[in-house]
């Protein structure tokens, strides 16, 4: 006895337009996974005159807000921003969940994987721990604001084995 469904001219196309949609439901879920985080301090333009400040080969960056001001009552982004000639650009974003970075992003990251990449209680939970960024270091510490050029004016003057100035401690 053949058992088989009837394949009428209806039937095949709502089967084909039910996985395609499906498929294209599915495509948002997958985007949101590496899309921009959304936040307190997530859409920020410009460092805030209190942000951080950290060197990175010659350049300084901003750092807002401190990693120090940062606990657990606190959810939105930690942004990093460097100089562009004479504007701000956010290299990057972390993502805070109640004090916990959660994960990293950034417009200028073109590997997927690495955006995919989740932490939690300082552990890579989500993505290949060898090559995603080590967790201890997702949360930027920074120095005070004005203690780069200070580091600068004192190496000057006394040269690499200057004392760094009071209050300028990574935090």
């Amino acid at each position: 006895m053949d058992v088989a469904l009837p394949l009428n001219s209806t039937l095949i196309p709502r089967i084909t337009a039910l996985f395609m949609c499906l498929w294209l439901c599915a495509l948002p879920v997958r985007a949101a996974d590496t899309d921009k985080p959304i936040g307190k301090n997530c859409d920020l333009t410009l460092p805030p005159a209190t942000a951080g400040e950290e060197m990175n080969h010659g350049i300084t960056l901003r750092v807002y807000p401190r990693a120090k001001n940062i606990d657990a009552r606190y959810s939105g982004c930690q942004a990093l921003f460097a100089p562009e000639g004479q504007k701000w650009i956010v290299l990057s974003l972390t993502e805070v969940v109640s004090g916990d970075p959660v994960r990293v992003w950034s417009a200028y990251e073109t590997d997927s994987a690495a955006l995919a990449c989740r932490f939690g209680q300082g552990k890579v939970i989500q993505g290949n721990p060898d090559t995603c960024p080590a967790p201890e270091f997702i949360m930027v510490k920074s120095l005070a604001p004005g203690c780069v050029r200070a580091m600068q004016d004192a190496v000057a003057q006394h040269g690499l084995g200057a004392p760094r100035p009071p209050g300028c401690e990574y935090d």
